[in-house]
């Protein structure tokens, strides 16, 4: 049982709702019905219904077990109606009954029954939720349609990568030593060539020279001119 709607409905209460995980089943009218072996009348009904939310206003939770024992069956049946699904009507019909304690106040005899109340308030939550339902897969379906998607390959690219990558790697492989630490260094540290000559203690010439070699062998391997 919920642990809100408990504190609610008192002892009375929390048998029901301890019951209505069993077997799937909710309880059936409580001990407040003038003769359980007969249908109360609409007149009765409604003067039990008055009568339990007199107790409700008063601070009394007999008053919502009482409610709760003569119209739970009812109200999932609505919800069921609506939603379809078990789990989301039970949690409307718990929710509609916390909304009869919280908006008791707010109850007049003059505009309806108790139970239309009650089977208004558990329509109306049962609408909602699935208008946010509905809500929640629209955002779903937009985002998936504008979630970038991986480009398709086109195979001729691909191909063309792949050779010119390998050309690269037979590029680096006919370098020297020296000549492939001085453009490491210069692409991937950001250093100058005074600030490589500096480091490793030659001339500056001699790092320029690398650096020629090594661009033009690069140059030859990509076919480019100049």
């Amino acid at each position: 049982m919920r642990p809100l709607l408990m504190m609610s409905v008192g002892l009375t209460g929390s048998r029901a709702w301890a019951n209505r995980g069993r077997g799937g089943s909710l309880p059936g009218r409580g001990p407040t019905s003038p003769d359980p072996d007969r249908e109360l009348t609409p007149v009765e009904r409604d003067a039990l219904d008055l009568d339990g939310m007199q107790r409700i206003l008063a601070g009394d939770g007999t008053g919502l077990a009482d409610l709760y024992d003569r119209h739970a069956r009812l109200a999932l049946v609505v919800a069921m109606s609506v939603l379809r699904d078990q789990e989301d009507a039970e949690d409307v019909v718990h929710d509609a009954f916390l909304a009869v304690v919280e908006r008791a106040h707010q109850f007049a005899p003059s505009r309806g029954s108790p139970i239309s109340w009650l089977l208004v308030t558990v329509r109306n939550l049962a609408v909602d939720r699935v208008r946010r339902r509905v809500r929640r897969a629209q955002i779903v379906r937009e985002d998936l349609r504008y979630e970038p998607h991986e480009p398709v390959p086109d195979p001729e690219a691909c191909s063309s990568r792949e050779r010119r990558c390998a050309e690269v790697r037979a590029w680096l492989a006919s370098l020297t030593h020296a000549q492939r630490r001085t453009l490491e260094t210069a692409f991937f540290e950001g250093l100058s060539y005074p600030e490589i000559a500096a480091r490793e203690g030659v001339p500056l010439g001699t790092v320029k020279a690398r650096a020629s070699r090594g661009l033009m062998a690069l140059r030859a391997v990509l076919g480019l001119e100049g």
